[in-house]
């Protein structure tokens, strides 16, 4: 069964196996997640991950799909400057790739992106903007790029209730919607809610080896 179908799922990518870690890349990067269904790749600090969530855009891109890559933490042109250095060349799919910008603002720094956020610590504005680009564009891959840096700034409770209501606009809109998230030093029930609940699929990125904790729907483990 595809981790991506109905049934929530969890699956666990070791970075110290480097020899499997491109396997197990390729084959969840090429897995479709099913329309109206949502995913975390839940990192552990000190591991980059979000090249997944970069491989994860261009995979769409190529597939004739619309993506939404929603930036906190760098510029879109620093992100452009990345898909360029992994090889990923996007300049074809400009008519089909779109930036929310919600980094530019916090350095007070013009954007030439046509989704700016322009309170980027407000949560009621960032969510604005993405609700408003889900009901405006047809069916998409939605990428965030660090979710983490949007609780930061505007607080895990409200950043928690914001995530419930993009994935169930994603869902009525039929768009495919990808986080990218460190679990920092959160609150338990924070984790909890991310790892447990909120999500169709997790996916585990750490440094070490971690045994299987199977599958589970909602916040009912079904080994």
């Amino acid at each position: 069964m595809s981790i991506f179908g109905f049934q929530a799922s969890i699956h666990i990518i070791n970075l110290v196996d480097m020899d499997n870690i491109i396997t197990d890349m390729h084959e969840f990067m090429e897995e479709d997640i099913s329309r109206g269904k949502s995913l975390v790749y839940y990192t552990l600090p000190g591991v980059e991950g979000k090249f997944f969530g970069i491989q994860k855009i261009y995979n769409a891109l190529k597939s004739g799909e619309t993506c939404i890559f929603v930036v906190s933490s760098t510029s879109p042109n620093n992100i452009m400057c990345q898909l360029k250095e992994m090889g990923l060349d996007v300049g074809a799919f400009k008519n089909k790739f779109f930036f929310v910008d919600a980094y530019s603002s916090l350095l007070v720094a013009p954007s030439k992106e046509k989704y700016v956020v322009l309170n980027p610590d407000s949560i009621n504005e960032l969510s604005r903007v993405v609700i408003e680009l889900l009901k405006e564009l047809p069916a998409s891959t939605v990428v965030f790029e660090s979710l983490s840096t949007i609780m930061d700034l505007c607080g895990e409770v409200e950043t928690i209730e914001a995530v419930r209501k993009w994935n169930k606009t994603a869902t009525l809109y039929s768009h495919t919607i990808v986080y990218n998230f460190t679990a920092w030093p959160y609150s338990p029930q924070t984790l909890n809610l991310i790892q447990k609940e909120l999500f169709n699929a997790v996916i585990y990125i750490g440094k070490s080896g971690c045994e299987s904790i199977g599958k589970h729907q909602g916040n009912n483990p079904v080994k």
